[in-house]
């Protein structure tokens, strides 16, 4: 039996909020107006989103939750993300941009890039983007393709819990887009990444996209790598966030 590569940095698990109850707070906290989501699968998440407006969007929907709890008009519209962002006008069906934004879309660093990048460009100053799966805590549950995941992650201590590498979003925003504000929050299973700070105006990602891609491509995808992550980012525990009555010192207004 091979020893486990030594780390120094990951840590043993998300000990936080679960992630779909601090969204819940924080999108009532915020008082958020109109929610955009990325990937809703079954609509558990979106079901617990307090908000005047949500669109989801999915290429596949599975719908078995109330995703119209809490919440006054709800739009899903299936196509990929891509799809949806090139032909759909965000603001002309919610009434205004988004507020908050979650996307947890195709588990691959790639099509996340492209899903920032698009979220972004139809943000306005008070927009919260969050990005879920951006912090795995093996490199099992970091694999691209779900069934490799699952098949080395079985007898792992978190097995079937799928990020994909899409972690490397975080040296990305972190090399090309040092202006955006990330906060990296304690939520299980697999960690939230909350960006703040947005440009609409701003090119940067879109223009270098080939170049990105191909650099971080070649990044490693191993434990050592996404222990060299963690060494670059502070952790904030949910609940300092959640017991806070002024969000603002986080994510500002």
């Amino acid at each position: 039996m091979s020893t486990p590569e030594p780390t120094r940095h990951l840590p043993e698990s998300h000990p936080g909020l679960h992630y779909m109850d601090f969204m819940a707070h924080v999108s009532r906290a915020r008082d958020s107006k109109r929610y955009l989501e990325v990937g809703v699968s079954q609509g558990h998440l979106m079901s617990q989103i307090h908000t005047r407006t949500a669109i989801g969007v999915d290429p596949s929907f599975d719908i078995t939750f109330n995703v119209s709890h809490g919440k006054t008009i709800v739009t899903l519209v299936q196509v990929p993300s891509d799809t949806f962002f090139a032909e759909y006008d965000y603001a002309a069906l919610a009434g205004g941009p988004p507020d908050l934004i979650f996307l947890d879309g195709m588990h691959t660093f790639e099509y996340l890039l492209r899903d920032f990048y698009n979220a972004e460009a139809i943000a306005s100053d008070r927009t919260l983007i969050v990005l879920h799966d951006c912090l795995p805590l093996n490199a099992e549950m970091a694999e691209r393709n779900a069934k490799v995941s699952a098949h080395l992650g079985v007898n792992t201590r978190f097995p079937y819990h799928w990020t994909g590498d899409v972690w490397k979003i975080i040296p990305i925003l972190q090399t090309y887009r040092p202006d955006l504000r990330l906060v990296y929050v304690d939520c299980p299973p697999t960690g939230l990444v909350c960006v703040t700070n947005l440009n609409p105006a701003s090119k940067t990602l879109k223009t270098q996209y080939f170049a990105i891609v191909d650099a971080f491509r070649a990044l490693g995808n191993d434990l050592p790598a996404i222990d060299n992550l963690y060494g670059t980012i502070d952790i904030t525990p949910s609940s300092r966030i959640t017991n806070d009555h002024d969000l603002t010192l986080y994510f500002g207004g």
